[in-house]
């Protein structure tokens, strides 16, 4: 029994060591509880990361109990400083009076504890998931644990369970660390290796998805109910779902991530709290340090800053270049097909011939629209996109109206990079997509939301 006790504990501790400094430098808005329980997950974790990592660099051997021990005294000594700012706002459970919002939200919290209690049963018990478990970041998880430090890795495949006392071959060793130390922490509190412990961190991180949402949707100015729904929406996504309960994949962190920092971003600009945008960048560095290949998911956030600044024009500039440079990088295509490709348009007509006669086009009309891995959500967002743009009439949420532009710029960096930068093979296409459109399809959800905030804010200022 006090095994168990000290594991949930060990656990426990990263996330409240988060949520206290993650609520330090938020206000007392409504929101601000569920914005930092949801961001102060990751944010605890990464300081466990680092925790360990000191412990190597001095070459101490990794001990549960003294970083646990670490853990709580600043734990203790932050709220016994700061207990005060360490508040709730009634605003975060605050309801409309309609009986329905009651029921509504009642149901829907009862379909959140239905979800992730499927999802805690299914990560027990099966084994880590192969591929990216076995051989990337399950496998130096298993080394560190193991070794009791972080000895140095060289990349190659080496089945991660043979274990000798030289140095450790481990494939993809260039990942960073970041999802393999939080394993690693993970079989330590429970004292032995088992993988359905080490994958318990993703049950903790689709509970953290579904807090950041709800409070960052409360932060902006919505109301509860809109902002339960978005955050249900996000993680009843079944590609979603699927990484929840596979485990050892690094693409939901990377999402979770990357929908704290455009969070942060927005809640900075809207409130003018700068000390928000530094919390966004920290969590744009986090996101680095947990699969590198994330990277270009800053160019979003550039191409949001130059546009605030520009305004319209850029977006159409964006577009030209973007249109310029696969002209020329696409020359021979173009000489030979060209003239191929507009009869099939003049002749067939927009069909499902001119979908697939460009594989790659087919296969992302196939995963965004055709088929359910996103609950046609690209179909619901791109519609209330579209409305959104129709609607003539301004309004004085510029909150959501910030989350809708974001969203423009992930689609059109996400397509930049998969028809620019990388040549996938048939066969390999899907899976890439789908895992490389899980880094931003959670703000992506958040697009209707969002309009329907829009009409609802100006609705209210007509009211008043």
């Amino acid at each position: 029994m006090m095994h168990i006790v000290f594991f949930l504990f060990a656990m426990l501790m990263p996330w409240l060591l988060g949520f206290i400094i993650i609520k330090l430098f938020l206000k007392r808005r409504s929101g601000s509880l569920f914005f930092a329980i949801g961001a102060g997950y990751v944010l605890g974790w990464f300081i466990v990361t680092i925790i360990l990592r000191v412990y190597n660099y001095f070459h101490r051997t990794f001990d549960i109990y003294e970083i646990v021990l670490v853990e709580f005294m600043i734990v203790f000594l932050l709220m016994l400083v700061l207990s005060k700012q360490i508040q709730y706002s009634a605003g975060d459970f605050r309801l409309s009076t309609s009986r329905i919002c009651y029921y509504l939200s009642g149901f829907i919290l009862f379909l959140f504890a239905y979800r992730w209690g499927l999802t805690a049963v299914d990560l027990l018990i099966k084994p880590v998931f192969p591929w990216d478990g076995w051989l990337s970041w399950s496998a130096k998880a298993k080394i560190f644990y193991y070794y009791k430090s972080i000895p140095s890795l060289v990349h190659g495949q080496y089945p991660f369970w043979q274990l000798d006392n030289g140095e450790v071959s481990v494939y993809a060793s260039h990942h960073p660390y970041f999802i393999s130390l939080v394993q690693t922490y993970s079989a330590m509190a429970w004292g032995s290796w088992n993988d359905g412990i080490v994958n318990l961190a993703w049950l903790g991180a689709s509970i953290s998805m579904a807090s950041t949402v709800l409070g960052a949707v409360l932060y902006l100015s919505g109301r509860l109910l809109p902002a339960i729904l978005a955050s249900y929406a996000v993680v009843s996504l079944p590609i979603f779902d699927t990484h929840a309960s596979l485990g050892s994949y690094a693409d939901l962190w990377v999402g979770l991530i990357f929908l704290i920092s455009i969070c942060l971003f927005v809640m900075s600009l809207i409130h003018k709290e700068w000390k928000l945008f530094l919390l966004s960048l920290l969590y744009f560095t986090i996101m680095f340090f947990t699969k590198n290949t994330a990277l270009f998911l800053v160019a979003i956030l550039f191409c949001f800053i130059i546009w605030y600044q520009w305004g319209s024009v850029f977006i159409f500039g964006l577009l030209l270049v973007c249109i310029s440079f696969w002209g020329i990088v696409s020359s021979g295509w173009l000489n030979n097909e060209w003239f191929n490709f507009i009869s099939k348009i003049l002749f067939s007509g927009f069909n499902s011939e001119m979908i697939a006669y460009n594989p790659v086009i087919a296969d992302v009309w196939r995963e965004w629209i055709v088929l359910d891995n996103w609950h046609y959500l690209f179909l619901a967002s791109l519609v209330s996109m579209i409305l959104f743009l129709l609607y003539k009439k301004g309004t004085g949420n510029n909150s959501f109206f910030f989350i809708i532009v974001l969203c423009f710029f992930s689609i059109l960096i996400i397509l930049i990079v998969t028809f620019l930068t990388i040549k996938m093979s048939g066969s390999g296409f899907v899976g890439y997509f789908n895992r490389v459109s899980l880094y931003f399809i959670p703000v992506f959800a958040l697009t209707s939301v969002s309009v329907y905030c829009l009409n609802e804010g100006e609705y209210m200022e007509q009211m008043h």
